[in-house]
């Protein structure tokens, strides 16, 4: 019996995952072997009875939900200090939970020393995994800078994909191959592109942000997969959905032909959030009582960094038949730009029946930016029903007189 109790140890995998826990146990005897086959391993150094490691256990369990799958060359770890003390000791661990990263290989690890929420753990991956694959996908050069169409899903890169978006309708999946939630889309994504492989208005799209982590910087992805539509080289989108049937009613909707007509759009029930302005509906979307402007460009970091926030502004107002919240490219009309006067990029502008009324240079937090609209808007409320007041007062004055 005994025999074979150790003849089952012996056999036992090199390291364990706990009961109702993702996370590997890492201990003297398996750590080294750990460091030199794994690509990557993120380690947490903790003691039971620190109540800052108790609080953060949930999120260091969910991250490694996400990527101690099978077969994946990279592993969320932990190491109880109060059990082996030496080893922490021989990793200068001086406080708890202390988060580090070490390259396969290397025992001169990175230190993370960023917010312990979810996306910005999935973001310090990104920026310090190395994975190196194993032959190119499908025989495509992941960098080249021509992009290559297959199945209808165009393959996109660091190098590619700023010309590609920059034209048409384009849907985008950002995903880690470590993401058990992207290797869940995949194959759906895949179904996604060829049912629109004959649509010559939409390009469905995806690029792995493990081999392309300036674009996913730039784009301030956070976490996998990360579902973009892009249109003329701006962010007008962000699903949430990922069943085909979901993603197909998605793609319907955003494809509609009156998104960026001016008389359709100006209608109560808005298509998209946020307006696309050009040179020829400049004045038509002028019309509106309060019309809030990012001027941009696709190459400023800064306004690719507002794009997110710039869309949350206009579902806050997507009902609101008053307000229209619109962008202009200053790459692509150019002369609207240099009419308004805009010298620095983002620059955010809010008319009030046509007329300036706040310059913006930069971005502001949401609340603020809702803030002012909201007070713009209920001071045209109020100067509105002044003037009713006062019609009503001349109106009696009139009858009086008669």
């Amino acid at each position: 019996m005994l025999r074979g109790l150790i003849f089952i140890y012996l056999f036992l995998p090199s390291f364990v995952v706990p009961e109702d826990n993702f996370v590997y146990e890492y201990n003297p005897g398996n750590f080294r072997q750990q460091i030199e086959e794994m690509d990557g391993n993120f380690i947490m150094f903790y003691a039971p009875w620190c109540r800052h490691c108790t609080e953060f256990q949930p999120i260091w369990s969910e991250l490694a939900e996400m990527v101690n799958t099978k077969d994946s060359k990279f592993a969320i770890a932990q190491v109880d200090c109060t059990l082996y003390f030496k080893l922490c000791h021989e990793h200068d661990i001086t406080g708890y939970p202390m988060l580090l990263y070490f390259h396969k290989n290397s025992f001169s690890p990175v230190e993370y020393k960023g917010t312990r929420d979810l996306p910005s753990l999935t973001l310090f991956l990104s920026e310090v995994f190395t994975l190196k694959s194993e032959g190119l996908e499908l025989g495509l050069d992941r960098q080249s800078d021509e992009v290559t169409v297959y199945s209808g899903m165009a393959y996109l890169n660091d190098n590619n994909i700023e010309k590609y978006v920059s034209k048409g309708q384009h849907f985008v999946m950002f995903y880690a191959p470590w993401c058990k939630a992207s290797q869940k889309l995949a194959p759906i994504w895949a179904e996604l592109a060829v049912q629109y492989s004959h649509n010559d208005y939409i390009n469905i799209g995806k690029l792995n942000c493990m081999d392309n982590e300036i674009t996913c910087k730039n784009f301030d992805i956070k976490q996998y997969p990360y579902l973009l539509w892009i249109v003329n080289g701006r962010i007008m989108g962000v699903a949430d959905v990922y069943t085909l049937e979901e993603l197909k009613a998605y793609v319907e909707k955003m494809l509609l032909s009156e998104n960026h007509d001016p008389e359709k759009f100006m209608k109560k029930k808005k298509a998209l959030p946020v307006a696309r302005i050009s040179e020829e509906t400049f004045e038509t979307f002028l019309q509106k009582d309060l019309v809030f402007i990012n001027y941009f460009a696709p190459w400023c970091a800064h306004c690719m960094q507002l794009s997110p926030l710039w869309l949350k502004l206009g579902e806050k107002f997507q009902n609101e038949s008053r307000v229209l919240i619109a962008d202009v490219d200053c790459v692509q009309s150019k002369p609207i730009c240099e009419t308004e006067k805009i010298n620095g990029l983002p620059t955010l502008i809010l008319y009030k029946q046509k007329k300036i009324v706040n310059v913006e240079h930069g971005g502001r937090p949401l609340d603020s930016l809702i803030s002012l609209v909201v007070e713009h808007l209920e001071s045209e409320t109020k100067q509105t029903s002044e003037e009713v007041v006062i019609s009503e007062e001349e109106k009696s004055k009139t009858k009086d007189e008669l």
